[in-house]
């Protein structure tokens, strides 16, 4: 596939939305990629005459879905920075009631329904890896419905930063055309560096704000902040800058995750790492509560390259997945939420094809402990499981590799 079947893809999911109804239910993901993308949706789907309901949602899970299925009462739903994976889950838990429009960038999985139209740009040979975020791929979603929102393209840089798509120094391929849309706009600023390399001020409100804390930031909010309004704060900043309000919340959360990534940080060292032939976990349980469970894979990656890590084994941490939904209520299970990371030498020997990535290995074996799969790359992925059931998770994918003789 290409880029111009992606756009004809877009310019069809928007015909059927517009034929769908006016009262919308838009669900993202609440790390920086996901804020974006949502701000982004939000703001072109209300002037586009649409009633919007937004959700902040940390996973994908049944009866999750089903909820907002239900909720929505027939009315359209969209998904963005998450659910291409879901979507078989989505098509049978929607029952034909709503048509769905899933606008994400990671690995999918085909639609079993007409009424749910999967458009991951992976789907289309546009990479999530690198080449596209969420964000700059509901920047496209919007220029398709109306040109004019060319004004919210540099919401996909900073969405694509938030997702560490510069990690080879700069954006490329669409992320980049963004850049460019927004560095022309005078919004963003491209600062040239050693080696190739990039840096990037956002200059939309007035002063200079470089992009990569910035993005970091709606992360902390978005993620540490998930349960106390973190995400509706972030948003706020994309569109009006920061204010005193985003920095007094910002100062409270981080405040908090530096206390509880310490604390964590202590018990690993201590002796809490367990170790197998090919991994690395850890069990938090409700240590970072009432940070929210994208955290989880926040304090992975920030710990991939600690001296005590192993360089050459996967990183799984498990934290319990609450009950209480922002937005949705209250649910009944028990389980655990896993993310995974992996050290930067593991990362290139993944790049260079030589060990597996974490968009195969994860699911193939989550799914063999009754888990749930949704968003993941080769280098960080995350599913739900049941309590109980960690260490056969382990154990699955350790044998998984070594069925490929590694």
């Amino acid at each position: 596939m290409s880029r111009e079947s992606y756009i004809e893809a877009l310019k069809d999911g928007i015909a059927k939305l517009r034929a769908a109804g006016r009262d919308l239910t838009l669900v993202h993901h609440n790390d920086a990629d996901g804020l974006t993308a949502g701000g982004v949706l939000e703001t072109a789907l209300t002037r586009d005459g649409f009633k919007v309901e937004r959700i902040a949602l940390e996973r994908i899970h049944p009866p999750i879905v089903e909820r907002i299925h239900d909720r929505a009462a027939g009315h359209p739903v969209v998904y963005t920075d998450l659910a291409g994976r879901a979507a078989p889950v989505i098509c049978e838990l929607n029952r034909d009631r709503s048509f769905t429009l899933i606008l994400d960038h990671h690995p999918a999985e085909e639609s079993t329904s007409e009424k749910v139209l999967n458009l991951s740009s992976e789907r289309f040979g546009l990479s999530g890896e690198a080449e596209i975020s969420a964000a700059t791929a509901a920047t496209i979603f919007a220029l398709v419905l109306d040109e004019k929102n060319v004004d919210l393209r540099y919401l996909g840089v900073i969405g694509a930063i938030g997702d560490s798509h510069d990690r080879g120094g700069r954006l490329i391929a669409y992320n980049r055309e963004a850049l460019l849309d927004a560095a022309e706009r005078g919004e963003i600023k491209i600062i040239s560096k050693a080696n190739d390399k990039e840096e990037y001020v956002l200059t939309k409100f007035g002063g200079d704000i470089r992009l990569t804390p910035f993005s970091k930031s709606l992360t902390v909010l978005g993620a540490a902040g998930y349960t106390v309004g973190g995400p509706e704060v972030g948003i706020r900043a994309c569109f009006e800058g920061p204010s005193p309000e985003y920095n007094t919340k910002l100062s409270e959360l981080s405040s908090l995750k530096e206390e509880r990534f310490n604390r964590a940080l202590n018990d690993l060292k201590a002796g809490g790492l367990q170790v197998t032939q090919h991994h690395q976990w850890f069990i938090i349980g409700d240590g970072f509560s009432p940070m929210g469970v994208k955290i989880i894979g926040e304090f992975c990656m920030d710990i991939r390259d600690e001296e005590f890590m192993d360089p050459t084994k996967y990183i799984a941490g498990f934290q319990d997945m609450p009950t209480e939904i922002p937005g949705l209520g209250a649910f009944e299970w028990d389980l655990a939420k896993v993310s995974m990371r992996v050290p930067t030498p593991l990362g290139q020997k993944i790049i260079d094809g030589e060990m597996p990535g974490l968009d195969w290995l994860l699911p193939e074996a989550a799914l063999q402990v009754d888990g749930t799969i949704d968003a993941c790359h080769g280098y960080a992925a995350a599913a739900l499981v049941p309590h109980g059931r960690e260490e056969e998770l382990i154990q699955l994918m350790d044998e998984l590799i070594a069925k490929k003789g590694l």
